[in-house]
């Protein structure tokens, strides 16, 4: 082998031997990044889900407190109507006892009012089916 040969073999060994070198600190490198940016992606997805679980457990205590003040509101709502139709009969049994011991004292006072007030019902009924 000739000089020219043998500087072209070490120079070819050299070039190969920085190629590799180059390779395996470009291989290094990558796998360092790639290792970085899973453990960062992987950090993100955590804060994410846990951040989407502490909003999810958020909504529930809320919507569960929410469903508590509304049974509330429909107990309370409902007590209160049934006390109103409890009071509204009364008042429909006082009134019709009123009328009926009326009626046994002067009956034709009684018929006469019922009439007038139903001419009055009527004639309210007509002027407003007219507009």
């Amino acid at each position: 082998m000739t000089d020219a040969d043998r500087n072209i073999d070490e120079a070819t060994k050299a070039a190969t031997e920085a190629a590799r070198g180059a390779a395996d600190r470009v291989g290094d490198t990558a796998t360092e990044s790639a290792a970085r940016l899973s453990d960062a992606a992987f950090g993100a997805a955590g804060k994410i889900s846990d951040t989407a679980s502490d909003a999810a457990d958020a909504f529930s205590a809320t919507a569960h407190a929410k469903k508590a003040e509304l049974a509330d509101t429909i107990d309370t709502i409902s007590h209160q109507a049934t006390a109103a139709v409890e009071s509204a009969r009364e008042g429909v049994n006082e009134g019709v006892a009123y009328v009926k011991e009326r009626y046994r004292e002067n009956p034709g006072l009684v018929i006469a009012i019922g009439a007038a007030a139903l001419i009055g019902v009527v004639t309210v009924v007509k002027a407003i089916t007219r507009r």
